[in-house]
């Protein structure tokens, strides 16, 4: 009789069970490669529609749009100039008078004695907003200015000690500059805060800027030495001030065009890498390559035709082909540059008028990727809701396998073990009469 002694229950049940489980597990396994591979290309689908958007906003700032200006001064260091898209082209001629400065008064008699024996309320005014000062409560000059400063409703001053000669005096700087924001006193002043006691370290007025000549230019003042109305689209910080008879400072406003070529450079490669994207992944593959993740999806398919239609239609008669950019079969952009510097020397405008502001091109595009991006209601954030339940799903799934192998195991382990026992028994039995 044969040994069946050497039967290993465990190995056994292990290799029972697993057949058990066997198809299920593939299942699962390419049911989870599935869901890697859709969640992956989501993923990516997503991180390039977030690019291109980033690029769009970037090129659709209020304050910046595709055209990009310049401003170069006649005299270094007079002034500084900033620009944006809404600049244009032309040169003017400033004279400036004077720089606009903070009101700034030093007490040179008031001492901490002063501070102590001063009674009554005195009011502190800037700019028509005012504080009360209680003068029975202070007792010092550091008393005073931790006063003034603490106070809540403060309308702008801002009390320091100053020593010199070893001596210390009492300083209020208005925070602002301009005549406006002067720094006055009523009420109970202490007499050593009045009259020919006070010395003035900065005067409280405004810039005076002529556009043209001093004699006859158009005169402008402002609180700040920042001037961002004179000109459009130019803010102007002013360093210094003319002297009778000196040269008018000469602003020369042009395009930037290699700044300008490379925004429409950005523009191009953000939209290419999104067309290959969108390409690849609704490719229906073929001998050569590989299907695409969403393949045949018509909300991706339909967003790429949106955008290539875009830029093939018109705004306010302008479209891209005026300012050397053309779509290839593909849809991909190609810019020719000379094209595009001729257009920026015959009216720059134009560029802006096509792709910037609430009607131009870059808002549109960057309208129709909410039908994907949306926070709330998007396709992609549907998309992966759903991945999420069904990955909770497979895990299920996964565990009620595993439920069902260890069922399996412990039952055939069961069996085996039986069987070992009883065949060991026989064993024995036929080993008594010799059968062994």
């Amino acid at each position: 009789m044969t040994d069946f002694s050497s039967i290993d229950p465990q190995s056994m049940a292990t290799q029972l069970a697993g057949f058990d489980v066997q198809t299920l597990q593939s299942q699962l396994k390419t049911q989870k490669a599935r869901l890697t591979a859709q969640q992956n290309a989501l993923k990516a689908l997503k991180s390039n529609l977030t690019d291109f958007r980033t690029t769009l906003t970037n090129l659709n700032k209020s304050s910046s749009g595709m055209l990009k200006t310049s401003a170069s001064m006649s005299v270094e260091n007079m002034a500084k100039a900033t620009t944006t898209s809404d600049a244009r082209k032309g040169t003017y001629n400033l004279f400036i008078e004077q720089l606009a400065s903070s009101h700034q008064v030093a007490y040179d008699g008031l001492k901490d004695d002063d501070v102590k024996n001063a009674t009554g309320s005195m009011k502190i005014e800037v700019n028509g907003k005012s504080i009360a000062i209680e003068m029975d409560g202070v007792d010092s000059l550091a008393g005073l200015a931790k006063a003034i400063n603490g106070m809540e409703g403060n309308p702008g001053v801002t009390a320091s000690l100053v020593r010199t000669g070893g001596e210390v005096r009492l300083m209020l700087s208005s925070d602002k500059s301009g005549e406006e924001n002067a720094i006055t006193l009523s009420g109970d002043v202490p007499d050593a805060m009045k009259g020919d006691k006070i010395s003035t370290i900065s005067k409280a007025q405004d810039s005076i800027v002529y556009l043209g000549d001093q004699a006859t230019g158009m005169k402008i003042t402002n609180s700040t030495n920042t001037l961002t109305n004179l000109i459009d689209g130019v803010t102007l910080e002013l360093n210094q001030t003319h002297k009778t008879g000196d040269a008018l400072l000469r602003i020369n406003v042009g395009v930037d065009t290699t700044e300008t070529q490379a925004q429409v450079n950005s523009f191009v490669s953000a939209y290419n890498k999104l067309i290959t994207s969108l390409g690849s992944l609704t490719s229906s593959g073929s001998s050569s390559t590989d299907r695409g993740a969403f393949a045949g999806d018509a909300s991706i398919s339909s967003l790429r035709r949106e955008l290539n239609e875009m830029l093939r239609t018109s705004i306010d008669g302008l479209d891209i082909t005026q300012f050397g950019l053309s779509a290839d079969k593909d849809g991909k952009l190609t810019l020719d540059s000379d094209k595009l510097k001729e257009k920026l020397t015959d009216d720059p405008g134009k560029l802006n008028a096509l792709f910037n502001g609430n009607g131009g091109l870059l808002k549109k595009m960057d309208k129709s990727l909410d039908r994907l991006l949306s926070i709330s209601n998007g396709d992609i954030k549907s998309r992966e809701e759903t991945n999420r339940r069904r990955e909770t799903e497979l895990s299920d799934r996964s565990d009620k396998i595993s439920t069902r192998y260890d069922t399996a195991y412990n039952r055939y382990l069961q069996q085996f073990t039986r069987m070992q026992s009883v065949l060991q028994q026989m064993n024995n039995t036929a080993s008594m009469f010799g059968l062994v």
